[in-house]
């Protein structure tokens, strides 16, 4: 027999975690029958997947399916069905347990579905098909019987999780990139409508003893970060802070761990567990969602906004954590306004990353009945994304979705924050919010792509929305000085400066001195690092440290000097004659003291910054 567990993931570097569940626990039982794992992406095409299971014959094809690979499921399974009748196809996952009836209705090339958790329920049914048993027996199961679609009682959740092996100590687990999920519990203590975590039951726990095992192989993987997939990490404090220890003591190749905490009530025991972690080793996922009192209630959300807002300000100004929050747009009493103020709220606790997407109404959540009094308007198909509400026009969805973009995008990446907060604080008065819609408007206009995001081409057109905004000629020097500062940073390469800079005195032909071969100046308009256009020095020098590691990894660094030191260092650079140094900085900077360069350029060659030229 030829048992084929297959799914379709979104992008190659994933992996799918629920196969190697099942591969392990079948394993746990009939190691002696072999199971085959085959997955793809939504880069590979229909045809190419075709093939490649047609070429395999096999007898069950079993399928774990999400909303993004539904339809791509259904139309291969279509195919194989075609070439093998007697093929048993089997699909599973969150896409097909709450609609298994309707699923098998209107899709005769399925023949079972397993709702909920799979584990136990596809071990038997396996067995049954390889026994060629009844399946009436088999809990937790949808099957076509003739020409009626028939539905078993539901199975009762794994009590007991350590019962589960570990897809990744029993080497089932073949991730290939960078990252995997981790499932170190199921369900959720929160009832939010929109979540199918709500339905998943309590929480339940791996002991810490399979966790610390699971650790223990993380700590030697080739996996950069692991993503705990606990819907909230922080719901049993001691069992957190048991974890939190063991990784800061065992992590010593500073792997990233992902968690998704509830920040209203994080302890301050745990704020300063995380305190003296290394930047980097712990990204935080917040769920925020919305700051509107109403339309939380609404969906059965419950938080303290001010205790929340209180502890990440804790998270960012005592902890080197990543912190991630998350907004979203189209719940019930949300308007676009509310929405703004909650992109808002969230914006100013200056988190690294922000995540904005509309709510989809997912199969078998209580959103999915609410949706059906009238209230919400949503995609037929996957993803099934709200498009409109009583709350919420059509048009104001889409500027959320294209806000969403922008943000991803350009704030995300974190490579501008310097400049956006600068136009925030300047023409928007402090709204995030109103800054983005602004962008979006822009991008419209110009019909630019809301993809495709280089640094190159952020700056480019950012700079050109700038000008739309009518700033004052300081104002627009500012900005485009923090611009391209900020680049420099990014592209962490020293290249080539066509200067801008003012009109240069006299150039020296054999100059007795030079910069550090590692360091280069550049001119700006105005001071990059001013807050303030009025308080901003125009001919602004900056100086840049760039180099390279063993590895020949680009690295790039702006020196914290002093106005006069950095001066003097682009005048070196521009191989000016000394003596008429001291009369620029005058035609420059007439009301600022004359530095006394002598001492400053002996100064800097004893901090080594400055050489001697061979031509001395």
């Amino acid at each position: 027999m030829n048992i084929i567990l297959s799914a379709i993931n979104t992008k190659h570097t994933h992996s799918a975690l629920a196969l190697a569940c099942l591969k392990s626990y079948w394993d746990k039982y009939n190691s002696n029958i072999p199971l085959t794992i085959k997955e793809f992406d939504l880069n590979i095409l229909d045809e190419t997947i075709i093939n490649e299971l047609l070429l395999l014959q096999p007898d069950i094809l079993a399928f774990s399916t999400y909303i993004w690979s539904i339809n791509r499921i259904i139309a291969v399974s279509s195919a194989i069905k075609a070439c093998y009748p007697n093929c048993k196809i089997i699909l599973g996952g969150p896409e097909v347990s709450f609609n298994s009836e309707s699923v098998l209705n209107k899709y005769s090339c399925i023949d079972f579905i397993i709702r909920g958790e799979g584990e136990v329920t596809f071990k038997e049914l396996l067995e049954s098909l390889l026994n060629c048993d009844n399946s009436e027996s088999v809990k937790g199961i949808t099957y076509r019987s003739g020409n009626l679609v028939l539905r078993n009682p539901e199975r009762p959740f794994v009590k007991v999780l350590d019962e589960l092996p570990s897809p990744f100590t029993t080497g089932n687990y073949k991730g290939t990139a960078s990252f995997t999920y981790y499932e170190a519990s199921r369900g959720c203590p929160s009832k939010c409508a929109y979540c199918l975590s709500s339905v998943q039951g309590n929480v339940r726990n791996h002991s810490i003893e399979r966790i610390k095992e699971d650790l223990d192989w993380f700590f030697q993987s080739d996996f950069d970060q692991i993503r705990f997939a606990d819907r909230t990490f922080n719901y049993d404090i001691p069992r957190a802070k048991e974890i939190l220890n063991y990784i800061k003591k065992g992590n010593t190749k500073n792997k990233n761990f992902h968690f998704e905490i509830q920040a209203d009530f994080l302890s301050q025991e745990l704020i300063e567990l995380l305190s003296d972690a290394p930047r980097g080793i712990f990204h935080l996922e917040i769920g925020v969602q919305s700051t509107n009192p109403k339309a939380l209630s609404t969906v059965h959300r419950k938080f303290d906004i001010d205790g929340l807002k209180a502890n990440v300000n804790k998270l960012r100004n005592q902890t080197n954590c990543y912190l991630h929050l998350d907004v979203l747009g189209g719940l019930p009493y949300d308007t676009y306004t509310d929405f703004c103020k909650s992109l808002d709220d969230v914006a100013s606790l200056k988190p690294e990353d922000i995540q904005i997407s509309m709510v989809k109404v997912l199969h078998g959540t209580p959103y999915e009945y609410m949706a059906k009094k009238g209230q919400m308007y949503y995609m037929s198909e996957p993803p099934y994304t709200v498009l409109k509400t009583d709350w919420l026009k059509p048009a104001e969805a889409v500027m959320i979705s294209q806000i969403s973009k922008l943000v991803e995008g350009i704030y995300n990446t974190g490579r501008f924050n310097n400049s956006l907060e600068y136009l925030i604080n300047k023409p928007f008065v402090g709204s995030f919010s109103k800054l983005f819609e602004s962008m979006v408007l822009y991008w419209r206009q110009n019909k630019l792509l809301f993809y495709n995001f280089s640094p190159e081409n952020t700056v480019k057109h950012l700079k050109e929305y700038s000008k739309s905004l009518d700033l004052n000629i300081s104002d627009q020097e500012l900005f485009e000085s923090k611009l391209e500062h900020e680049l420099r940073l990014v592209l962490r390469a020293s290249n080539a400066d066509n200067w801008e800079g003012p009109l240069l005195p006299e150039i020296s032909k054999k100059p007795e001195y030079k910069l550090e071969t590692s360091l280069k100046c550049y001119w700006y308009k105005s001071n990059p690092f001013a807050i303030d256009s009025n308080k901003s020095t125009k001919n602004y020098p900056v100086v840049y440290q760039f180099t390279k590691s063993e590895t020949g990894s680009p690295s790039a660094e702006y020196l914290k000097l002093a106005l006069s030191e950095a001066f003097l260092m682009i005048c070196i650079q521009k191989k000016l004659v000394l003596d008429s140094i001291p009369d620029f900085w005058k035609r420059l900077y007439p009301t600022e003291p004359t530095p006394d360069f002598t001492m400053l350029l002996e100064k800097l060659m004893s901090e080594r910054l400055i050489l001697f030229t061979a031509h001395r």
